[in-house]
């Protein structure tokens, strides 16, 4: 068949939650189900009954169906084809191309009630400490597949015109957020800039689909970065000089002082700002993933900035995400969890679990110990390290 292959970088492998699939849904059901019944006799809360005290028994989805679900088929209802010329119904698929040597695994347990509400889903995802990812990894052109044509210049998805174009080539006019969806978005506590790159990710179809975006990209580095405009003026000019934007100037001392109060030294808060324009929240998410060779990372900055790289229209931040992803096999083993204590993501609290010569430790904000029994099915990050 036709096929089209998206290449596109991750900063984690998100995993949906199938709730559906969890092993004990049985139990799960029918305890709910004698809940309803109990409520609607009133019976609820009665005196003697053990059961309204008792912790309600959560689904147990196991890692294996939340890998497969992430490597199902979907369903695009509204594909441009570029070889029939017209819209239709396609299959969307995910695959890994390449496997890194740290892979961040996110389980998606936040959601969207239906009272507009953020929420986070009660189930235990036991995750293993050992997986095996390589069912996932991607092979490219199949034997009977044919690439689908690329689109021309002036045939955008509709088939009407490009993306900066209207029908007949025409200036398009620049396509603004929503303001009912940003301001849904912003009333249940997120930044206006992340709520805008929502609605003009989702091309302002809904407050839902909007909502599933932002939990989907809330941990990007630019999430609350001024969003851009499609369609605006000099929309190309400033997508040309981004990787310049900042490296020639100072970064902002408050900025730098801000990244060292976390720990790091002077110097590589400031490499790190300069590499990210200055922008503190990628700055800081660029030295937390350079960790094991910050040194180096950081010489290479200052290489840049003195122009004595080859290259000098580019950062090394724009360097990488240009160059090939460091690849390998795809077997992994845990050495750390990230799990959030708390009803929603409007509160509660983040501990992290980390295992450190054979012992995993708790780092809860400044005290740290042993952890007996990590909780290992209740993270929303895992960090997995690539087995030896």
């Amino acid at each position: 068949g036709r096929v089209r292959y998206v290449p596109r970088r991750e900063n984690v492998l998100p995993l949906e939650v199938p709730v559906d699939l969890a092993t004990n849904k049985e139990e799960v059901d029918r305890e709910r189900e004698l809940k309803r019944q109990k409520t609607e006799s009133g019976e609820s809360g009665a005196k003697g009954d053990d059961d309204s005290a008792s912790e309600p028994t959560r689904p147990i989805v196991p890692f294996d169906a939340c890998l497969s679900a992430f490597a199902a088929d979907e369903t695009v209802d509204d594909f441009y084809s570029t070889a029939l010329g017209r819209k239709g119904v396609a299959a969307k698929r995910a695959r890994l191309k390449t496997m890194p040597p740290i892979l961040a695994v996110q389980v998606r347990r936040y959601y969207v009630a239906e009272d507009w509400t953020p929420k986070k889903l009660d189930v235990l995802v036991p995750m293993p400490e050992t997986v095996d990812v390589e069912s996932v990894r991607g092979t490219g052109i199949a034997p009977g597949e044919e690439e689908l044509p690329p689109a021309d210049a002036d045939e955008g998805l509709g088939g009407g015109g490009g993306p900066g174009s209207g029908a007949g080539g025409e200036p398009q006019a620049p396509v603004e957020p929503d303001a009912s969806i940003v301001a849904q978005l912003v009333s249940m506590g997120f930044s206006e800039n992340g709520s805008k790159r929502a609605a003009l990710a989702t091309g302002n179809s809904s407050a839902e689909g909007a909502a599933e975006w932002v939990f989907a990209h809330m941990e990007d580095p630019d999430f609350n970065d001024p969003p851009t405009i499609p369609g605006g003026a000099g929309q190309s000019g400033d997508a040309a000089s981004a990787g310049t934007g900042a490296t020639g100037a100072a970064p902002d001392p408050a900025n730098v002082a801000m990244l060292a109060s976390m720990g790091f030294a002077e110097n590589h808060a400031t490499a790190a700002l300069v590499a990210c324009d200055g922008n503190i929240e990628r700055a800081a998410d660029w030295l937390f993933s350079r960790a094991d060779d910050l040194d180096a990372a950081v010489a290479e900055v200052n290489a840049v900035s003195a122009g004595q790289s080859g290259d000098a229209t580019s950062s090394p931040g724009g360097a990488e995400s240009d160059g090939e992803c460091e690849d390998g096999p795809g077997k992994y083993e845990l050495f750390g969890v990230v799990s959030h204590m708390g009803g929603n993501t409007a509160c509660g609290h983040y501990v992290a679990h980390v295992k450190i010569e054979g012992q995993w430790l708790i780092f809860n904000d400044r005290k740290v110990a042993i952890s007996q029994k990590p909780p290992l099915d209740l993270g929303y990050l895992y960090f997995y390290r690539r087995s030896a």
